[in-house]
């Protein structure tokens, strides 16, 4: 699969990431990249799928599918009510609360600023 996107790509046989794409998915990415680095960028990422393009080649005839190398054990615990903090234990260490609940800054909406911290410190 690797072999036939190297094929589709406008760029030099042997890179499968072109510089373009390296700026593309920068700008995307909302990343800041020098333009000497995008060379370098460009033969480590086409490195990396050109090796996970050999694993293509890999003969798995048989073996079944699996998550682990090993074997993974484990044992899900009983779904049993448990005691807990009571409300006024867990808000005693909180900076700020409202009623019963953890008081935060807006982040979204009405009086959502950069600046906003609950105690009108920065």
């Amino acid at each position: 699969m690797w072999q036939d996107c190297a094929r589709m790509s406008r760029h030099s046989p042997g890179l499968l990431v072109s510089a373009d794409e390296i700026r593309v998915t920068a700008e995307m990415a909302r990343l800041l990249l020098a333009e000497s680095d995008i060379p370098k960028l460009s033969d480590e990422l086409s490195a990396i799928l050109s090796y996970a393009a050999s694993l293509q080649e890999v003969e798995v005839t048989g073996v079944p599918p699996m998550t682990h190398a090993v074997p993974d054990f484990c044992p899900l615990r009983g779904d049993v009510i448990e005691p807990h903090d009571s409300i006024e234990s867990a808000l005693r260490n909180a900076p700020a609360s409202e009623a019963s609940f953890f008081a935060v800054p807006a982040v979204f909406g009405q009086g959502a600023a950069a600046d906003d911290t609950i105690d009108g410190e920065g």
